[in-house]
């Protein structure tokens, strides 16, 4: 306490005493205004020395911990810290993690503006099991939104597979005229997934990437406010769009026909709090997207089919045909993504596109053109097995040795072994 403080104090108990305020001036030789300054002034309580909280070199891993995820088990975090050598007690560190993540709801909830052009964000709805064409189905909505003007693509599919969300991807940023520097996604499998203690960009999103001039940009686990315009959105369409169809009988075209027009309507809408609409804002934000790739990308699975010695390749239970000539050899296909279809490459030559027929149909389906071709085929084998059975004779042994070299598919055909066309 310092001096001052000593008198004021001292001065304070000569009042209490009945001292009159002229004869404490005089004891203290200081003026009769000082002393009622003294007399008025409140007491200052003690300062206390500020003690260091043995929390406080593990604040910062405490915080680290709660931002990863703001859910982490208190008692847990307790037991990763006293291994690390803390000795102080549970309560403190449970007001801390309490404080933490108050401050941490509260800054999710401050909505961040981004730049025009710089950022989209991705999420699925799932909708559940929908009456789709007149079959059960998993029925979802692929959706991706710029962040600066909040412009959004709507897209219902009946899967989440990887061709699918790139393709979702491509019609976008036809949709858009343009693709934006980075895309942020959650945690969603064809996107990311968990390697030796880190995330990695799924390997078909990452070439999709490349080819496509974007950053693939992951939002924290469990912290879904990161994307949290796109969440809001998706909420809109369910609440808003399909509570509209919800209790009627479905057909994808049809839903995909009604949430564009429907995005068209609300594009006009001033967003809330912003004053001005989203076509107004996209109209700003359309010259900052990246051109898209004149050449094109094809996300589409593919599968190799073996063709049978009926000339069929066999999908989903169902044979299709396809010309002899690759009888015994493998063929890729890659299967259509908003359509059933099926296109067929020899190597890099294209052979067909065939319309598939549903999955699991067993149905044989046999083009006119392939029939003929195969009887031809069988026929000619068959007139191939009796040169081969026949003894040679000198007449014409090296004429009929001479026309199956120059037709090596019927010799393949022959060597392999067929059987009669039925």
């Amino acid at each position: 306490m310092n001096p001052m403080e000593q008198n004021m104090l001292e001065a304070q108990k000569m009042q209490a005493q009945g001292i009159k305020q002229r004869d404490i001036a005089k004891h203290f030789g200081v003026t009769e205004r000082t002393v009622r300054n003294w007399l008025s002034e409140k007491p200052r309580a003690r300062k206390r020395p500020e003690r260091k909280s043995k929390l406080q070199n593990y604040k910062d891993f405490v915080s680290a911990l709660l931002k990863e995820n703001p859910d982490a088990n208190g008692m847990l975090i307790y037991e990763r810290l006293c291994t690390a050598g803390y000795k102080g007690g549970y309560t403190i560190l449970k007001d801390f993690i309490r404080k933490e993540r108050g401050e941490l709801k509260r800054l999710a909830v401050i909505r961040f503006e981004t730049e025009p052009g710089y950022q989209a964000q991705v999420d699925w709805i799932e909708f559940g099991k929908q009456t789709l064409d007149g079959n059960v189905r998993k029925l979802y909505a692929f959706v991706m939104l710029l962040g600066y003007s909040r412009y959004a693509y709507v897209r219902f599919t009946t899967d989440m597979k990887s061709p699918t969300l790139l393709a979702c991807h491509q019609e976008a940023f036809q949709f858009f005229g343009g693709v934006p520097k980075e895309i942020l996604y959650d945690n969603m499998k064809t996107a990311w997934y968990f390697d030796d203690g880190q995330w990695v960009t799924n390997a078909n999103l990452f070439r999709f990437a490349n080819e496509y001039g974007f950053i693939p940009r992951r939002c924290q686990i469990r912290r879904p406010e990161t994307k949290g315009k796109v969440e809001r959105f998706n909420q809109y369409v369910e609440n808003n769009f399909f509570q509209r169809f919800c209790e009627q009988p479905l057909n994808i075209d049809e839903l995909n026909w009604h949430v564009e027009k429907w995005m068209h309507n609300i594009s006009a809408k001033p967003v809330s709090g912003m004053n001005e609409t989203r076509r107004k804002r996209f109209e700003e934000e359309k010259q900052y997207l990246h051109k898209i790739p004149d050449e094109g990308y094809d996300v589409r699975a593919v599968i190799d089919l073996m063709v049978s010695r009926e000339s069929c390749i066999t999908y989903e239970t169902n044979r299709y045909s396809v010309p002899p000539q690759y009888i015994g050899r493998t063929l890729t296909c890659r299967p259509g993504i908003f359509k059933r279809t099926l296109s067929v490459y020899s190597g890099k030559n294209f052979i067909r596109e065939i319309i598939l027929e549903d999955g699991g149909c067993r149905k044989k389906i046999m083009t006119a053109d392939d029939r003929d071709a195969v009887k031809n085929v069988w026929a000619q084998q068959r007139r191939m097995q009796n040169l081969w059975r026949t003894p040679r004779k000198r007449s014409h042994t090296s004429a009929q040795i001479e026309v199956a070299v120059r037709s090596p598919v019927f010799y393949e055909q022959f060597l392999t072994g067929g059987r009669v066309w039925e």
